[in-house]
């Protein structure tokens, strides 16, 4: 037993002592009176004396124990262990429930079962522990503060709800474990109730273990047996001609299971008609590939919407997978000709025209225009690509046209010659935060004449869109081609090289501009100073490109995640007007284009298509796909886990440090939590009621 305030137990029991003192002071002395016949009267006073004396004698009793009483009462009376011999302090609790969010307890009743268990944890605790709310999934979302109100948590546990967002433990935890160093004494408890998906553990490291007072409890939900498929990746052609061959579509499909998966149905969707089905056998723990034919039979030139889909399963949100497709009958190409001849062999654009024009059925189809002056302003935004060739003039005017079409998507190749001065592109298209020119062209090297030396293109990124048909053997080797001349560049800060020569200069530079691209070749396009054009290797890659540049918003990302905010890049001249955004399920968001006409669009937590529309302009459209990495619903072990997070032995973790102030918190909250002194006080009142009533009869 303990007391909080001991001098009040101590002048209680001087305060009992006063009603002994003064019945002792003012006790009365017996006198002795004679009388001749006193047998009668001795024996009524005897009697009545004897229970006079009784009542004084529990009255006094009683006064003596309400101070006493009393006093011990504000002394505050409990009784607990010795605090050195209690591991939790023997007071409150302090418990953070942690609840998985995630998408992967999407998984068949997972997120019920695991509401079920954080209410058990959270009734499993005393109405005066503390405890604390955070609903997880890649970002740790706090809902309430550690507190004693257990009926707040328990409400917040039965309104919470899935999210799309990928698992990731370590914020949580960390917040968990930031919530518990506030608290200065108690025991100090995680609960974390997940299916402790592994992909959620990744980003975890040995420096990340919680602090040595807190303890952990994994409340595993996860089913015994998880078999998800998901559509992992969808590899589409950005731009379907219509008059060209059926493009190919690839999707790939994952078999998340132990189980093999037998005619599985594989769904293409093009603007919500179903265009192909087919059925795919997928070994366990093993992915495969669905190649469709994009049968767009569609005569107008527009982006379209797709998705590819699955026979659904438990866990349904990865069964789909969204993407965008634009379509076009043929690429407008324009060429301005720097070198026009009357020989056609000399002329700076015969093997571009052959590549691009006389190709018959097996070329992209090209619709060719060329000029020896850089388009109006009307005319330049009616074509997809500009081709620069060996130009040598241009005005400021026409330099700032061209960044106008290439900011609003247009794409725009730059190829070298001995007509170019390097001097006027630096001036109109280099050299400011507006650059347009992806790199700083610095001097011409190389005899195209004595055709002695050369140089040959040694390395390509095969990751490029542009090169990515000629990274399998034998699809074309850019290192026969040899490049007597060349323009020696710097690329800048925002550009990036995809094509090196084997003395380390660039040969093809690209930078993203607006929502357009532009391209630097930085040699001939025609055999004057170098022989590329007559290889094989020529009229594929130029083909690539064409298509490549003719992708409408360039500077777009292909398709989102959950939670990734999205840009839309306007022009200047539209800056200030309203747009819609439409979510897919069709809720509209009103915003306004900001001073360059782009606006940012965060509210992106569902999958699916998002459009943008504009009055007077094409509607532009978003892909927002959930990321698989969580569609492997694999989990750890707890005893990893525990092993990882707090240590192997029980030497790892080190008890509340028993300062005063901890021991003073310690037995303060267990005086509050029995609350003695409030049944003591209402015994006093019981004794004084009792006390006025005997009083009264004496």
């Amino acid at each position: 037993m303990g007391l909080l305030a001991g001098m009040f137990a101590v002048a209680g029991a001087v305060g009992a002592s006063i009603p002994l003192i003064i019945h002792l002071l003012n006790r009365e002395r017996a006198r002795q009176l004679v009388f001749s016949t006193v047998r009668f009267i001795q024996m009524s006073h005897q009697t009545n004396v004897q229970r006079h004396k009784l009542k004084r004698l529990l009255l006094l009793l009683m006064r003596m124990l309400m101070l006493l009483l009393l006093g011990f009462a504000f002394a505050r009376p409990f009784f607990a262990e010795d605090p050195a011999t209690a591991p939790e302090l023997g007071g409150v609790r302090n418990a953070v429930i942690i609840l998985d969010t995630s998408y992967s307890m999407q998984y068949a009743d997972t997120f019920a079962e695991a509401k079920k268990e954080a209410i058990k944890r959270l009734d499993s605790l005393d109405s005066a522990d503390a405890v604390a709310l955070i609903l997880s999934a890649d970002k740790a979302r706090q809902v309430l503060p550690i507190d004693s109100e257990h009926n707040h948590i328990r409400s917040a546990i039965e309104n919470a709800t899935l999210t799309n967002y990928i698992t990731d433990y370590l914020d949580a935890i960390q917040t968990a474990d930031e919530i518990l160093k506030a608290v200065s004494v108690g025991q100090k408890q995680i609960y974390l109730v997940a299916d402790l998906q592994k992909s959620g553990w990744e980003s975890f490291l040995e420096t990340d273990r919680l602090s040595p007072d807190v303890n952990i409890e994994f409340v595993d939900v996860a089913a015994e047996q998880q078999n998800n498929r998901a559509v992992t990746a969808i590899n589409v052609p950005p731009v379907v001609l219509l008059d060209q061959k059926d493009a190919e579509l690839v999707a790939r499909i994952h078999n998340y299971s132990n189980e093999r998966v037998e005619n599985l149905p594989v769904s293409l969707f093009i603007d919500n008609d179903k265009v192909e089905t087919m059925q795919l056998d997928i070994e366990p723990n093993d992915s495969l590939d669905a190649a469709f034919r994009i049968k767009i039979d569609l005569q107008t030139e527009s982006a379209h919407t797709g998705r590819v889909e699955i026979e659904s399963d438990a866990l349904e949100i990865d069964n789909v997978r969204y993407f965008t497709v634009q379509s076009m009958k043929s690429i407008k190409v324009h060429c301005v000709n720097g070198e026009r001849k009357r020989n056609d062999i000399d002329d700076e654009t015969f093997f571009l025209t052959r590549a691009l024009v006389d190709v018959g059925d097996d070329g992209v189809p090209v619709d060719y225009t060329e000029s020896t002056t850089i388009p109006s302003a009307a005319a330049i935004q009616s074509y997809d690509v500009l081709i620069l060739a060996n130009l040598s003039k241009m005005s400021s005017t026409e330099a700032e046209r061209l960044k106008t079409y290439v900011n609003a998507g247009g794409g725009l190749i730059l190829t070298m010659g001995d007509q170019v001065d390097s001097s006027v592109y630096q001036q109109h298209l280099g050299g400011t935060e507006n650059s347009l020119l992806p790199c700083t062209l610095m001097q011409a090297v190389g005899d195209p004449i004595g055709k002695e030396e050369f140089q040959v293109i040694a390395n390509v990124e095969y990751r490029h869109p542009i090169f990515t048909p000629f990274s399998n053997p034998n699809h074309g080797d850019f290192a026969k081609g040899r490049f007597f001349r060349y323009y020696q560049s710097t690329p800048t800060s925002d550009a990036s090289v995809i094509a090196v020569f084997d003395d380390g200069n660039p040969a093809v530079v690209e930078k993203i501009y607006g929502n357009g691209r532009v391209l630097c070749y930085t040699s001939t396009i025609d055999r004057e100073w170098n022989d590329l054009p007559i290889h094989g290797v020529f009229l594929p890659f130029l083909h690539e490109t064409i298509k490549y540049l003719a992708l409408k918003q360039a500077g777009k990302v292909p398709d989102y995640r959950i939670g990734d905010g999205m840009n839309y890049s306007g022009t200047q001249e539209n800056a200030g007007k309203e747009v819609a955004v439409f979510n897919p399920d069709r809720k509209e968001t009103r915003m306004s284009l900001n001073e360059q006409g782009n606006l940012f669009y965060e509210d992106t937590s569902n999958p699916g298509i998002y459009s943008v529309h504009q009055s007077g302009e094409e509607q532009h459209y978003f892909v927002i796909n959930v990321d698989t990495v969580e569609s492997d619903l694999t989990p750890r072990n707890p005893e990893e886990l525990t092993s990882m997070l707090i240590g192997t032995t029980e030497t790892d973790r080190t008890p509340t440090e028993l300062t005063p102030e901890v021991v003073k918190k310690y037995k303060e909250d267990v005086e509050r939590n029995q609350s003695l002194s409030t049944f003591i006080l209402l015994a006093v009142f019981a004794l004084a009621i009792t006390e006025m009533f005997l009083a009264n009869r004496v």
